[in-house]
């Protein structure tokens, strides 16, 4: 609606009797709760409290964008932004699409019917679906403690979505394809984290581990002897239990990796209905799984209303 019409509706409002004003105060609030998006970028424009550029506080209102969204404009770096600058969707269109969208993709429904549905291209759907996967990435625990489970798993290194090619091109069943490791963490109480690595390394491991360590923890893994010497190298005080199938499974019936052997074997399995993932995207499609699996199905709007964080 233009701004010609607003100020049309705002003038007659003092004209209208209780009936009407009542009709019209409906109509107001039914289009205010049905509309999930707006709900959201109002919300996150309560929250502005610096500017994203220079992180100053000194930043006064600046007009608004052709969407309606208000814009602030620094008093330190003169520059501009609105209450989405630095979000996800930030410069994201079609508004009145993203929940449907972000619907679609709980249910894992491919990209080309996505765009077909929603009659968006291809293009727009690959950049939304890895717009929206950002959000939950960036909602990493930062160290553990208690009991925590860790295990490499692997999958095949996969070029998908990226323009070019490290390497010259494989012929089918041209030789073994190079897998790709990653480290899934959890920390009893249901708090999982991954780390995706270029190699299996020991150096690579004991980056992705040793930050989550914390004095007192203990760390039960499989029986790879990378763990025992990382474990030694550490400065802090921690138990370390090795979980080798031959002793059994779980040991004095607590300590076992039996969480993060199911969380990747599920992983897996929902991983398989996109017919194969970017190697560079995978992270992406963890903290997905991760954020679906905590937050439970049907959370659209809180997945948008994260995204604005």
């Amino acid at each position: 609606m233009g701004i010609n019409n607003l100020d049309t509706i705002l003038q007659l409002i003092p004209t209208l009797n209780y009936v009407d004003t009542k009709r019209l105060n409906n109509s107001v609030k039914e289009k205010l709760d049905g509309d999930t998006v707006g709900k959201v970028i109002a919300e996150r424009e309560q929250t502005v409290t610096d500017c994203p550029h220079c992180h100053a506080m000194n930043f006064i209102k600046h007009g608004v964008t052709a969407k309606g969204i208000q814009r602030y404009r620094c008093k330190d770096c003169k520059k501009t932004f609105c209450s989405l600058t630095g979000t996800p969707l930030f410069k994201m269109r079609m508004e009145d699409k993203w929940l449907a969208y972000v619907s679609m993709m709980w249910d894992g429904v491919p990209l080309r019917k996505i765009a077909a549905r929603l009659r968006i291209t291809l293009r727009t759907a690959f950049f939304w679906r890895h717009r929206f996967l950002k959000m939950p990435n960036q909602n990493q625990p930062a160290s553990f403690t208690g009991i925590i489970e860790a295990d490499e798993a692997f999958l095949p290194e996969s070029f998908k979505g990226r323009r070019q090619m490290p390497r010259e091109s494989r012929k089918r069943g041209g030789g073994k394809v190079p897998l790709v490791p990653f480290l899934v963490s959890y920390q009893r109480g249901d708090q999982y984290t991954f780390k995706v690595m270029d190699r299996n390394t020991k150096k690579n491991l004991s980056d992705a581990i040793t930050p989550l360590l914390t004095d007192g923890c203990c760390l039960c893994t499989d029986g790879n002897l990378s763990y025992v010497s990382i474990v030694s190298d550490l400065d802090i005080k921690l138990d370390h239990k090795r979980i080798i199938a031959l002793d059994g499974r779980v040991i004095d019936g607590i300590y076992h990796i039996q969480h993060v052997n199911s969380f990747i074997a599920n992983f897996k399995e929902w991983l398989s209905r996109f017919k194969g993932v970017g190697t560079f995207y995978l992270p992406n499609y963890l903290a997905w799984h991760i954020w679906m699996r905590d937050k439970g199905y049907g959370e659209e709007y809180l997945w948008l209303q994260e995204a604005t964080c």
